[in-house]
């Protein structure tokens, strides 16, 4: 059984969101919440998993059952196929490539409802099956010591990424769940009749009252105007942070399935920009057209408001935002850029053997051959760090230390230092 680990970092980025979202959004968390803790309640007394730490992970992998694995496919936690697994299967892209570097389609486990997925997770941490449990040592802490959890399972390997300990304690102490730690020792309670009965799902999620998909997985613009019966054109054309209907959606976000609004139908006056955030994802975030965004805010298209800036959502803004300086470590999709936006340019370093030609050259211009002297690579069409680290014998890891990226998505015409 193999979990997906590598992609719980697009995850986490979408849950600090989720903090600080709209009433509905937390709305939305809660009915998860009220939704599957008896499962996680009856799973912690079938094999002392705290339901806490249950619950937290399923929010985090299904970002709270809104993911379409979770949806098509009752797998909340992300359990890919394996070698031995004989029952439904759902293929997306995730974190799979060919030998040739190709991002192909991973096989996920299809379950017939989301108790077979809590219980598969359960059995996964329990060791079930296998000779050593790496889990084993978590058993030992008290029942309530969800912190103990946490921390442990991150020591143990089930995430690499530093924050995600972190993130699940968060998840337990905003949402209280560590209550339904208490009285583990104690029989289940009594679930209310037909709760664990199948119950109408929707793919759907409302956002600005209008119809969308959380994506958190890379899935490309065409694949998913495939899934839901829609024209491409459309869905590049309602999701203006879409450039490439062939490139895969490196960010978690809602997909928009019809044309955004004007202004937010909501009472909050205005969003405050985070480091990343530009005037496309802020688009996304709450269903309104770009330009309706730039206009209102005074901000020319394709220029980007500075980190704290308020980008004000219904009425017109007295003044325009201070606005940000290109870089090259923001989240991106990936391998795309963003309409009308110059590239930045990466400084010169005192070595005057090393040429570091201008993004702003047009891409036939830029590197077309990969010599071993080369300190700097101009990311070209349908490139990957993968494939990119492969040319350069090198790591993906080594590629985002050197360039300070946060996360795995690139786009084109960024120059990313090779050595």
């Amino acid at each position: 059984m193999i979990l997906r680990m590598t992609k719980i970092v697009l995850i986490l980025l979408m849950y600090s969101y989720a903090l600080h979202a709209e009433p509905a959004e937390n709305v939305r968390m809660i009915s998860y919440i009220e939704q599957y803790k008896y499962l996680a309640i009856q799973e912690m007394h079938r094999t002392q998993i705290p339901a806490s730490i249950k619950l937290a992970q399923a929010i985090l992998e299904s970002q709270a059952g809104s993911s379409l694995l979770a949806i098509k496919a009752n797998n909340h936690f992300g359990i890919k196929c394996g070698d031995r697994w004989t029952g439904g299967t759902y293929y997306l892209k995730d974190d799979d490539y060919d030998k040739h570097g190709n991002h192909i389609q991973s096989c996920f486990r299809a379950y017939s409802d989301p108790m077979e997925s809590f219980m598969a997770h359960s059995n996964f941490i329990t060791g079930e099956g296998r000779m050593t449990n790496r889990y084993a040592s978590l058993f030992l802490l008290p029942s309530d010591d969800y912190k103990g959890w946490a921390e442990g399972l991150q020591k143990a390997g089930y995430a690499t990424h530093p924050l995600y300990a972190k993130r699940l304690i968060s998840i337990i102490q905003d949402y209280r769940l560590y209550v339904y730690d208490k009285n583990a020792s104690q029989p289940t309670p009594d679930a209310p009749p037909g709760f664990f009965m199948d119950k109408e799902k929707s793919p759907f999620t409302k956002v600005n009252g209008l119809k969308s998909v959380f994506v958190d997985h890379q899935a490309s613009p065409a694949e998913i105007a495939m899934d839901f019966n829609l024209p491409v054109e459309l869905v590049m054309k309602y999701n203006e942070i879409l450039t490439d209907e062939n490139a895969a959606i490196g960010t978690p976000m809602y997909v928009f399935l019809e044309k955004k609004k004007k202004k937010s139908s909501t009472q909050k006056e205005y969003h405050l920009v985070s480091k990343g955030e530009t005037i496309e994802s802020i688009s996304q975030l709450y269903g309104i057209q770009a330009k309706y965004l730039y206009r209102r805010n005074r901000i020319k298209s394709g220029s980007q408001p500075s980190v704290g800036s308020k980008i004000y959502l219904s009425r017109r803004s007295k003044y325009a935002p201070n606005l940000q300086m290109a870089s090259t470590n923001q989240p991106q999709m990936m391998a795309t850029t963003t309409p009308e936006q110059n590239l930045p340019v990466v400084p010169k370093e005192n070595n005057e053997n090393k040429i570091i030609q201008s993004v702003r050259t047009p891409l036939e211009q830029t590197l077309t051959s990969i010599n071993e002297n080369d300190a700097y690579y101009t990311v070209q069409e349908k490139d990957t760090l993968f494939s990119i680290a492969k040319k350069f014998n090198t790591t993906v890891a080594t590629l985002k230390s050197l360039n300070q990226l946060e996360l795995d998505t690139i786009k084109i015409g960024q120059q990313l230092k090779t050595k």
